[in-house]
């Protein structure tokens, strides 16, 4: 399958990237990298047309270039392959692909994305894969709601979480987490397509949700009923400016704040309750 590659160059910082990539997955683009002050946003060839280019303008403006690229299928993994490095969470846990060499860090996590959201390559996703290391999530039971790659349910279940479930509306997300659990040996986290209905009450020590803020603010409700007394919820996929809202949303449905991070103005939210 042929690729379009649409290269989207910013005159200065673009600090809404989460808003431009939400929009550009609505009509079917599948995975992204961003970069300074680019970002390159790929689809199937069957599936482009040239409204893509008008929706960017629409909410770039004209400060922006864009450039129409066109990947033919057998270039296509060498091209992902060569934007996709290894990160380190921390001096104890990689993440990285199969392609990359083992370099002997005691948490070694494997991700072949289908898209890029949840490769740890994303702040969000980086944030919330420090986080982790933080708590005590052995013997947790862990729902992973908006799971992506499924990378943040892996890293918990090599920290021994005793129960993990991951949601995600995506179906193409389900299948990628899928492949790489079987990529990590590992068969007990329970993988389901869905929204917020699929969440059992009262059942999780730990919620993880990196989603954008829109369906945070909608969900925090029925985050709140299936937490534990003392459980917490670690949210990010939102900017700090959208901190102060989100904590008063979160007060009204008797979860207190317990910390925050931020990275290049991606912020972190942990609420207990």
């Amino acid at each position: 399958m042929n690729y379009i590659e649409l290269s989207i160059q910013f005159e200065s910082s673009f600090s809404h990237k989460d808003v431009l990539i939400f929009n550009l997955a609505e009509i079917g683009f599948e995975s992204f990298q961003e970069l300074e002050n680019e970002l390159k946003a790929f689809i199937p060839e069957d599936l482009y047309n040239d409204n893509s280019i008008f929706t960017v303008k629409s909410l770039c403006g004209s400060a922006v270039k864009i450039d129409v690229v066109i990947h033919e299928s057998k270039n296509w993994n060498k091209e992902w392959e060569s934007n996709f490095n290894p990160i380190e969470v921390n001096d104890k846990c990689i993440i990285r692909t199969s392609f990359h060499e083992y370099k002997n860090h005691q948490y070694d996590v494997i991700i072949n994305p289908a898209m890029t959201f949840g490769t740890g390559h994303h702040e969000t996703t980086l944030l919330m894969a420090q986080a982790l290391f933080k708590e005590t999530i052995a013997q947790a039971n862990v729902l992973d709601m908006g799971t992506g790659t499924g990378v943040l349910a892996i890293i918990c279940s090599k920290l021994n979480a005793k129960n993990i479930v991951a949601i995600d509306i995506d179906p193409i997300a389900v299948q990628n987490t899928n492949d790489n659990l079987l990529l990590n040996n590992i068969e007990e986290i329970k993988v389901e397509e869905g929204d917020s209905s699929l969440i059992e009450v009262n059942k999780y020590d730990f919620i993880l949700a990196n989603i954008n803020k829109n369906i945070l603010l909608a969900d925090l409700s029925t985050y709140s009923n299936s937490l534990r007394i003392g459980g917490k919820l670690m949210m990010s996929g939102f900017f700090n400016i959208d901190n102060e809202e989100i904590l008063g949303e979160a007060s009204k449905n008797g979860l207190n704040f317990v910390e925050s991070k931020e990275l290049n103005k991606w912020s972190l939210l942990i609420l207990s309750k």
